[in-house]
């Protein structure tokens, strides 16, 4: 497949701009929902990290366990139909391949690079791309300073998100290898975080950065929310939508990975 990834063409002349990204990890069934809502309204803002080593796994306690519900899923897409062109057009970036506890490999290098540079090497194999980010798998909290430092130096990846904590800001991330998102799509801010971001007049670079898990629409029914969201940020005249990797890619050389 080669690289078919829709980006806004940004370039940055100087002028302080408003960001907008999303991003949504797993790779989950789930997801096929809201990338339709995305193509819906032409939003290609946002990232989806997935694991390529755990295709067509089904988790079925997340949805007892964390949401005391049954009928909330945790399958992931198989490679056959991620091959039919779910993703088509968005990007998708490394979740690693078995969503391990990195921090356990740290005196592991091969083991590291196996996890997160295999789940790179998948991705490029399926979507004709070399990945340059990635989400932390189970949070920072399961990251070291030598993590960090090790995937740096074993892999291309150059940016992780991160979440276990969110700004509920729009400032920029310090360093792209701890890049903490405004907020989540669960939380209930989010619609007001979005009403001052549209109202900000910024004199320096702004980003909003929403993520979320796709099942995580099913358990508390934010569909309706997530699509509003879409609206609001796709139908503003002064905010760019950009993937995760885009907007790296527009400020790589201003933020230091760590």
């Amino acid at each position: 497949m080669k690289d078919n990834r829709i980006t806004s063409g940004t370039v940055r002349d100087g002028k302080p701009r408003k960001y907008f990204t999303m991003s949504f990890d797993d790779g989950v069934t789930q997801d096929r929902r809201v990338t339709q809502i995305c193509r819906d309204h032409n939003f290609y803002g946002v990232t989806f990290f997935i694991n390529t080593g755990l295709f067509g796994a089904n988790w079925p306690d997340v949805g007892p366990s964390q949401f005391g519900r049954d009928d909330v899923t945790h399958i992931r897409f198989t490679e056959d139909e991620i091959k039919t062109g779910i993703y088509d057009g968005f990007d998708v970036q490394v979740h690693t391949l078995h969503h391990p506890c990195l921090v356990w490999y740290d005196d592991q290098p091969e083991k590291l690079r196996e996890e997160v540079g295999g789940d790179a090497d998948n991705i490029k194999r399926i979507f004709g791309y070399a990945p340059v980010g990635m989400s932390w798998p189970g949070s920072e909290l399961n990251a070291s300073e030598t993590t960090i430092k090790k995937i740096i130096e074993l892999t291309d990846i150059r940016y992780s998100r991160c979440a276990a904590r969110a700004t509920h800001d729009f400032s920029l991330p310090e360093q792209f290898m701890l890049w903490y998102p405004s907020c989540s799509l669960s939380e209930d801010c989010t619609n007001e975080l979005a009403e001052q971001f549209l109202k900000l007049n910024p004199d320096r670079d702004a980003v909003f950065y929403v993520w979320n898990h796709a099942y995580e629409l099913d358990a508390f029914d934010t569909y309706g929310r997530l699509e509003r969201l879409i609206k609001l940020m796709s139908g503003a005249e002064d905010v760019i939508c950009v993937s995760n990797t885009e907007f790296y890619e527009l400020f790589k050389n201003e933020i230091p990975a760590y």
